[in-house]
């Protein structure tokens, strides 16, 4: 029988963190992974907070929950180091069902000592897309004694446990009190009400900043539909001060510019094809193939490590490919048809189609061109991301994932982070597979879960494209659990691809 998902979303909040800085707080961040037999597979990761020991995270973490498996998840609070390797401050396993039956879908754990990290989860409804607002203050309240008021605006979501999480804080507009204010960036519908347009959820409260506290000036709720509808409209702000509800002002919501997004599944159902595509890691640090010890040894009976963990991929991967043709790629060695080393070659040795019909195609002629190689270096990522980039930039109709099967550190960091958040509005995913027990730090670095990747001229990625996966975490597992935490952000990021783009299912 076939699973069936609900889509939810998990929120952080820890207290009494422990203080690992010298000269100042410590600066956590909380990580959420679902426990595999042996192992664990990253979900994602909250911002960083800075100097704070009792941090309310903004950024939410999606999961897929079904009811019917016993899905054990685990916490951990991170304190972020520049200089040095990052401090555990303690960690929390619970199960998602335990979660969900709480009161108020929120439960309180320990993380060991008087630390403990509050986790609140939310179902995603079903509208998609992203709303950006222009908002307008009329007549707000005077709060100050020599000036009229300082006011700003923070949107919120409520949950259903009664917390806030916080979408957008806007500028502060001085001594004002008709303030007109930026327009926000686009806001994703699911932070901002959880996909759900219909509920009352989305919190518009004023402030007027102060030395002091900031004065809150009232506030008002409101659904996804009504702020999507709402443009030209005005809202009362209220305070309830002793038992009453008192006026503050008016808000008009000068603009909404709602961009509608479609699912993964809207794209496959209309025909939105899937391109695999392979790059295998040849350089030296790999070891020589004709070493038992080489992660690239292969025998009758043991096929290397590469191989094990393409087919083991493939298995469920294959069948989002309908021609179940290949293009298998090398880096970091001499082929017999490249002059001198090369950081991109086809195993077919024809530069014109790399294709290869299969994955049996694909392990013989692996194994065919082992020994012709002279493993080398360095191990560059960069002109293979640039080159596949290209090919998927120009496919129409076709969303690629880039597999990179790789046993260590890269040396052309900037470079491939460069390439990377160049193809951000490329129909791309890419899925770097860690093989062996080498430091995959950096590989980490570059799966933007929690943090923005930024190219040399400091331009953001819009998206994240790049996931992690440690071949070694699954080895000797059922096979099916590498091939979900290869495919798991491979969806969200085709949704956001296609939000960049504002691609239209059946129109591409």
């Amino acid at each position: 029988m076939t699973s069936i998902s609900t889509v939810v979303q998990v929120y952080f909040k820890c207290a009494h963190l422990l203080d690992k800085d010298i000269t100042s707080k410590s600066d956590p961040y909380a990580m959420l992974f679902e426990t595999t037999d042996g192992g664990k597979v990253c979900v994602g990761r909250t911002e960083v907070i800075k100097n704070n020991l009792n941090p309310d995270f903004k950024t939410s973490i999606s999961v897929n929950y079904y009811f019917e498996i016993r899905q054990t998840m685990r916490v951990e609070v991170w304190d972020s180091d520049k200089h040095k390797s990052d401090d555990l401050l303690g960690v929390a396993e619970f199960t998602l069902a335990h979660l969900m039956s709480s009161r108020g879908s929120t439960l309180t754990l320990s993380l060991g000592g008087k630390s403990t990290v509050t986790l609140t989860a939310s179902y995603v409804g079903s509208q998609r897309g992203t709303v950006g607002v222009s908002f307008s203050g009329r007549n707000l309240k005077k709060m100050d004694l020599f000036g009229k008021s300082d006011p700003y605006f923070i949107l919120s979501r409520l949950l259903p446990s009664g917390q806030r999480s916080t979408v957008y804080k806007s500028e502060v507009i001085k001594n004002s009190l008709n303030p007109q204010w930026k327009p926000t960036p686009p806001m994703d519908l699911v932070d901002l009400c959880g996909g759900d347009v219909v509920s009352p959820c989305i919190h518009f409260e004023c402030f007027d900043q102060d030395l002091g506290t900031d004065e809150p000036m009232g506030s008002f709720v409101i659904t996804g539909e009504h702020l999507i509808a709402a443009g030209g409209k005005e809202f009362e702000l209220t305070l309830e001060k002793k038992g009453k509800r008192k006026s503050y002002g008016f808000i008009t919501v000068d603009r909404c510019d709602y961009v509608k997004s479609y699912s993964f599944l809207e794209y496959i159902q209309a025909g939105m094809g899937i391109n695999i595509a392979f790059s295998i890691d040849f350089t030296g640090s790999n070891g020589p193939p004709s070493d038992p010890r080489s992660l690239h040894f292969c025998s009758p009976y043991h096929p290397s490590s590469y191989v094990r963990a393409m087919l083991a991929v493939s298995n469920v991967v294959q069948e989002y490919d309908s021609d179940r043709m290949f293009p298998v790629y090398g880096f970091g060695a001499v082929a017999p048809f490249t002059n001198g080393t090369s950081h991109f070659f086809p195993l077919s040795g024809n530069p014109a189609n790399a294709y290869l019909n299969g994955m049996q195609a694909v392990v013989d002629t692996y194994a065919r061109l082992l020994p012709m190689l002279q493993f080398s270096g360095p191990t560059n990522f960069a002109p293979t991301i640039r080159t596949i980039a290209t090919g998927a930039r120009q496919a129409r109709g076709v969303y690629t994932i880039l597999l990179i099967l790789t046993d260590g550190a890269i040396t052309d960091m900037q470079d491939t982070i460069d390439a990377i958040v160049a193809a951000d509005d490329v129909p791309l995913s890419i899925v770097i597979i860690g093989i062996g027990h080498a430091d995959f730090s950096s590989m980490e670095q570059l799966d933007g879960d929690g943090s923005v990747l930024r190219d040399r001229s400091k331009r953001p990625a819009r998206r994240d494209l790049v996931q992690f996966v440690p071949f070694n975490s699954f080895e000797g597992k059922d096979p099916a659990r590498l091939a979900a935490a290869v495919l798991m952000e491979v969806p969200k990021q085709m949704e956001a691809w296609g939000r960049i783009v504002q691609a239209t299912p059946g129109r591409l």
